[in-house]
Order: C-alpha cells, then structure tokens, then sequence
C-alpha cells in the first residue's frame, strides 16, 4: 500500500475537513427602539431613538420626539395603544423611515360589582349637571399644551396596594356593561395622594360620577386622573411637582367604598397605569 506524499495528503484532509460555517451577522439595530415589548392593546408605549427626532406618526396620530437628555443625545415620545386596536404590525413613520411596530391582542378580565341604583340611572334633575360636567372635561382634554410638561419616569400616586386592574369589562348590578378605564389602589379615607409627574392642575373639584376629581395636564395631551377623593389640596392652575401631595382619598362619587381610581388618558385614549409605572 502506497501512502500519499505530503502535497496529496493535505489535498485529501482539505476536501475531507468540513467546510467552516459562516458567522451570523446580527439583525442593524432598528433606529426606533419602545418598551413595552410586544406591546398589547390598552399599552402605553415609551419610543426612543439616539439619532432621531421631530414629528412622527404613530396609530395615525402625530407625536413628537423631544430631547430627554441635557445633552440632546437621547429623544423620547410617550404614546399608547388604543384598546380598539387590532393586533398586528402598525406603522411608526418618522421622516422618510416607516418602522413595523408589533401589537398583540390582550385579554381582560371581567368583574362584577353593586352600586347605588342612582349611578345607573341618574334622576332627570341631575341631567345638566352631568352634561355640565362633561363639557368641563371635554375642554380640559382639548386644549393640552404642545410642549412636553412631563418629567423623567411617572411615580405611583398611592404606596398603598393596587387591587383592581385596568381594562376589565364590568358589569354593574348585573346588567350595566362598561370599561374599567383606571388601575385601583385599596386607599382607606384619608390617604394622601400624589402627583404623578410634572403638570399643571386643570380640574379640581367634585364630579358626580367620579367624586373628587383631580386632573393633571402633562402636557402633548398626556393627562393623569385621581378620583372618588375626599379633600383638594391643589387649586386649578396650580404648576405641580412629580410626588407632591394633590388630594385625599375617598369613597365619592360612583364607589363601592373608600378607594383611588388612577387614569392615563393620551390624545382621548385610556391606557393601563400599571404598565406606565414600570417604564
């Protein structure tokens, strides 16, 4: 038997030696990054990108990258996900780029609950303070500024524990079907209660369906609402602090007893606190 001399042996272990495997290059970094990731229907959405900036247009609404850093190296736009939304990808369009955006679909609890009769159907002598009301809110939702008021991350408004979600479709005293369009916080009567973030006070008052009733304006039609309070401790036009006391808790308004309702409200969309308290 005759062995190959050293030119053919390394010839044959060349063809024979498995060929190496090219090294995967990971997927460019998207210019866009958001969290939460996937989003859901009912999600707030914190967008944020290093190289751009300026409008964008997001489910169809205008939204706008700002600096969220001295040094301009970091812009940032707050923005949510209606609950109506369908799950698929959406459009971020941001000057010439258009960045597929995933939403999946949630599924909410159902509750039931009992309250007084007349929260249902209110007497016909309550019509024009209802209708009052709402134009209230109606105006104040209408006429946020367009300069972000808005501060760094959104803080609870109670340490105290949170029990009923957002989103849950209710049923009240068996046939009233509605939204829970807030996140609860068990609060017993008396608790103080604080200002989200950075806003102006545009409502201060009391509301028949939701009690006392604080509204902060955050600015870029970002709005937080406190409910069912017991006492004011801001006035209407009040500059107010992230963390500064605005109310006491309360059982007023459409309760089953003393409790804080928290909302997020973006461009006339209800979206889930919880969520905007862990970006």
């Amino acid at each position: 038997m005759l062995l190959p001399d050293r030119r053919e042996f390394l010839q044959l272990a060349a063809v024979a030696a498995p060929k190496a495997k090219k090294k995967q290059q990971p997927p460019p970094a998207l210019p866009v990054q958001w969290a939460p990731r996937p989003l859901f229907n009912g999600a707030p959405v914190l967008f944020r990108s290093t190289t751009l900036s300026g409008s964008a247009t997001w489910l169809g609404r205008k939204i706008e990258f700002r600096p969220a850093d001295p040094e301009g190296k970091l812009f940032t736009a707050l923005a949510g996900v209606d609950l109506a939304t369908k799950p698929g990808r959406h459009p971020l369009i941001i000057g010439d780029l258009t960045i597929p955006v995933l939403v999946q679909s949630r599924l909410y609890p159902v509750s039931r609950i009992r309250v007084d009769p007349r929260f249902l159907d209110p007497p016909k002598e309550l019509e024009d303070r209802i209708n009052r009301e709402r134009e209230i809110k109606k105006q104040v939702f209408a006429n946020s500024p367009k300069e972000r008021l808005w501060r760094g991350r959104f803080a609870a408004p109670s340490d105290t524990r949170q029990t009923s979600p957002f989103g849950a479709r209710r049923t009240y005293n068996g046939k009233t079907r509605s939204t829970h369009q807030g996140l609860d916080f068990a609060a017993a009567t008396g608790t103080v209660i604080r200002a989200a973030n950075t806003g102006i006070v545009r409502i201060a008052q009391p509301m028949y369906f939701e009690g006392g009733l604080v509204v902060i304006d955050h600015g870029e039609s970002i709005f937080t609402l406190y409910m069912h309070l017991s006492e004011f401790l801001v006035k209407e036009g009040q500059n107010i602090g992230k963390g500064e006391p605005i109310a006491k808790s309360g059982a007023t308004g459409r309760v089953t007893g003393p409790h804080l309702h928290f909302s997020l409200l973006w461009q006339g969309s209800y979206l889930e606190p919880a969520t905007l308290l862990r970006l």
